[in-house]
């Protein structure tokens, strides 16, 4: 197994601390809704490289990764919701069928293309700039594309929660807590911990000891 490439949080860093009034969350979307922990329970939020599976096991448990030296279960946070799985990279795909056909470019075509490479020629002062713009966007598309997990402490042993995007650490007040609604599903209210109404969003609180516990399904 290859090492993981870890990354911060959008805006905020992880090693936040909450005042009395006040929990720091660690947001997260799973299709398309809002989920978040409290941050001081999350130990690292990376790319996952390279997930090793893990024979014989739940479909919730995605494999385990190494993680400096020790080896982390990935727990798929879409399948324990009861969603589809998705791929790890979702131009894994487009890679795929894209391996699948085969190059139609002439010799001549290359030879143009490289010719037009060349010709093209970087302004003065402004090549190391534009490199490093290019990677800042080439680090923003995987994040948009790539599934990103967010590592936990869990009974004194670390799980890797996989999620579609990692958002902000945002505060919230916890006189804005309230329980879960009637409405939310019943799966999912099986592994909440209550919401925060936010501006335009619900956030549901997902609740990592149930999440966790796997021994009502396995």
């Amino acid at each position: 197994m290859t090492g993981q490439a870890l990354v911060a949080a959008d805006s905020n860093e992880i090693d936040g601390v909450a005042s009395d009034n006040t929990i720091e969350f660690v947001t997260f979307n799973i299709a398309g809704q809002l989920f978040g922990i409290p941050v001081l329970i999350v130990q690292d939020i990376l790319l996952p490289e390279s997930i090793a599976s893990i024979p014989l096991a739940p479909p919730e448990v995605r494999g385990s990764i190494n993680l400096r030296g020790r080896i982390v279960t990935v727990i798929d946070v879409r399948v324990r919701l009861g969603l589809n799985r998705r791929a790890i990279n979702a131009k894994d795909e487009l890679r795929v069928k894209a391996a699948n056909k085969k190059d139609s470019d002439s010799a001549e075509e290359r030879g143009e293309a490289r010719a037009e490479k060349k010709s093209e020629k970087p302004e003065s002062g402004a090549g190391s700039e534009n490199v490093e713009l290019s990677a800042v966007e080439e680090v923003k598309n995987k994040k948009q594309n790539h599934m990103m997990a967010v590592t936990v402490e869990h009974h004194n042993e670390l799980y890797t929660l996989l999620v579609d995007s990692v958002g902000d650490v945002i505060p919230l007040s916890k006189e804005n807590y309230e329980g879960n609604p009637s409405t939310l599903d019943p799966l999912w209210r099986e592994f909440a911990g209550g919401v925060y109404r936010l501006e335009g969003r619900l956030m549901v609180v997902l609740d990592v000891e149930r999440l966790l516990d796997f021994r009502a399904k396995i």
